[in-house]
């Protein structure tokens, strides 16, 4: 319990954020007048977020998801670094960031109570064995009435670098098979369900089974209308040219029960696939997105 109480000694306010246990692993807990949220410790993953103004979650989790070290949590925001996606030659899949403790650095509350957190992660004996490069990784998010987070990629070492990488968010919504996913039209995309072949998308995408697709040529926004809960997500995005959509279908990981599938889709800002990310020495890329809701009606 160190780790816990030196955390709610130098950051909980007493009033918004406090840190707690669940299971085997330590979570920030933020209620403010704007947003509830909790995030992780491992992976300085979001595992929940809801804005003051929306009766359900926007950011999807498993109903009963298992809170172990070294697995990531099933659902919220999964940062996938320094590879997304399967390894050529390793069974770690997205990286290695996600299962590892991050540091707190600092915490903000604003003026309109939105949090800022500031995590950082940096090279070790154990990530050099797995991926020869030194590195300075930070995740910066700002938790309020929308959510914002930038993944910042500092190369520390001698010799450039590459990386694919990804912010693997979980959405709620009322139906997958009813909604509408909209500014992915005129697109290319890899299908990872046909053996990653190559097509094309001419028109808004609709959910009529498992999905599992890297839409290319995509840096600007992309919305999600969901007639059952009346509003619409937008994911902006930031240094990100692919964008995943995701729905398992009755194809589910572990950590999720079949029927959860219709509860959530993944529309998610990444460098995947041919969308690598070179980083020289001493040099800073960033990735980011900001999830907002609005109603439709």
């Amino acid at each position: 319990m160190i780790a816990l109480e030196r955390l709610n000694q130098q950051f909980a306010d007493g009033k918004h954020i406090a840190f707690v246990k669940i299971g085997e692993l330590i979570l920030a807990k933020i209620d403010t007048s704007v947003a509830r949220a909790m995030v992780a410790v491992q992976g300085a993953q979001v595992v929940e977020w809801q804005p003051a103004h929306e009766d359900l979650p926007v950011v999807w989790r498993a109903n009963d998801p298992l809170y172990e070290t070294g697995k990531s949590i099933r659902g919220g925001v999964p940062i996938c670094w320094p590879w997304f996606g399967d390894h050529p030659t390793l069974t770690l899949a997205h990286g290695f960031v996600r299962t590892r403790d991050w540091q707190l650095m600092h915490v903000h509350t604003a003026p309109d109570h939105t949090v800022s957190l500031h995590w950082r992660i940096t090279d070790s004996p154990d990530t050099l064995a797995l991926w020869p490069h030194t590195f300075e990784l930070d995740a910066i998010m700002h938790i309020g009435s929308d959510l914002r987070i930038q993944l910042v990629t500092h190369n520390t070492g001698p010799e450039p670098f590459s990386i694919t990488q990804g912010l693997h968010t979980y959405l709620k919504v009322g139906d997958a098979r009813s909604i509408v996913i909209r500014g992915l039209e005129a697109t290319y995309y890899l299908d990872k369900l046909k053996g990653y072949a190559r097509d094309y998308q001419d028109d808004m995408i609709t959910i009529h089974g498992a999905v599992d697709r890297i839409y290319f040529g995509t840096n600007h926004a992309v919305e999600i209308e969901d007639g059952e809960l009346d509003r619409l997500i937008q994911i902006d995005k930031e240094g990100s040219y692919s964008t995943v959509v995701w729905n398992p279908d009755d194809r589910v990981p572990s950590g999720m029960r079949p029927e959860e599938s219709k509860d959530m889709v993944c529309v998610e800002a990444v460098n995947a696939a041919d969308d690598t990310v070179s980083v020289a020495p001493d040099e800073s890329r960033i990735l980011g997105t900001r999830i907002s809701t609005r109603r439709l009606t």
